[in-house]
């Protein structure tokens, strides 16, 4: 026990030694205004864990090995698809991993006393895990998200088209339209983009990579695709409309297959038991008085 506490003593010290050298200057002097200028006492808390991430984040982004750079690039691509709502950079996701990692294996030697590399082990992929599949169940949040919602999207956008409206007029109204959700977000970063001076090609072309799902690749590339070719984009857009009707009916057919499957476990383990344990229960319990009456 007493090595336990002496290696989580070790590992804080250094995450908290690491985490306030490594910030900038500036940022320091930023802090500390703000911090003066909060009289609320929930607020020096917050400070406190902005201070150790930041200063973590900033250690964590001078690094440049090679694998690093290559799961820096895959982590800002996997931010942008789940919509990034925390804000964080592929520096601060990375950062949140090794707090996790490390923050999973003190949990081990405090809660269950060992020190055992493979336990170490162990409980480091848990701890590496744990974000990792949050971010992956986010991005299938907000890909069903936006699958939902392409149809109605694109009916709008039709119906405005066919109003005489231009395709970025139709886009803003759209946007004004609609309520705060993954697609109108995306299309207005699509805006955005333009404003900022980038082609239509390449602002819908961002925002297929950013998005990274097969059903609106499908459809900005058959908008470009009109827009080379001169083609009216009204009709183009009703064809892609009753596609994705028909994709999105695809889908809700194949998880009500994959339904069944999925209710097997809890059947098996937790359902089947507690039927088994009230049927046949109180037949055990007047068979078993029966043998013993007829013992004694």
């Amino acid at each position: 026990m007493n090595i336990a506490i002496i290696v989580s003593v070790f590992f804080t010290v250094f995450l908290v030694m690491l985490a306030v050298g490594g910030g900038k200057k500036e940022d320091d002097i930023t802090s500390r205004l703000d911090f003066s200028s909060k009289t609320d006492s929930a607020k020096p808390k917050l400070q406190i864990g902005k201070i150790i991430i930041g200063g973590l984040t900033s250690r964590i982004s001078v690094l440049k090995y090679t694998w690093l750079v290559k799961y820096r690039e895959g982590v800002r691509g996997k931010l942008n698809q789940a919509g990034n709502p925390a804000e964080l950079s592929p520096d601060g996701f990375i950062t949140l991993v090794f707090v996790s990692i490390i923050g999973v294996i003190l949990l081990e030697i405090l809660f269950l006393k060992k020190i055992n590399i493979v336990a170490f082990g162990i409980f480091g992929f848990i701890g590496y895990l744990l974000p990792n599949a949050s971010l992956k169940n986010m991005i299938t949040k907000r890909h069903h998200s936006i699958l939902r919602e392409l149809p109605n999207i694109l009916d709008l956008l039709t119906l405005s088209m066919e109003a005489g409206i231009d395709f970025n007029a139709a886009v803003n109204k759209v946007i004004s339209k609609s309520e705060k959700s993954p697609l109108a977000d995306e299309l207005l970063l699509m805006q955005q983009g333009l404003r900022l001076g980038q082609s239509r090609k390449e602002s819908m072309s961002e925002m297929s990579k950013r998005v990274s799902l097969e059903a609106l690749t499908s459809v900005i590339s058959a908008i470009i695709q009109a827009d080379n070719l001169g083609a009216s984009l009204g009709p183009v857009l009703r064809v892609q409309s009753e596609q994705m009707r028909i994709e999105r009916f695809q889908l809700a057919e194949k998880l009500a297959h994959q339904a069944p499957v999925k209710m097997l476990f809890p059947l098996m383990f937790f359902i089947f038991p507690s039927i088994v344990i009230m049927l046949f229960g109180p037949l055990a319990l007047k068979f078993m008085e029966g043998v013993f009456e007829g013992i004694f």
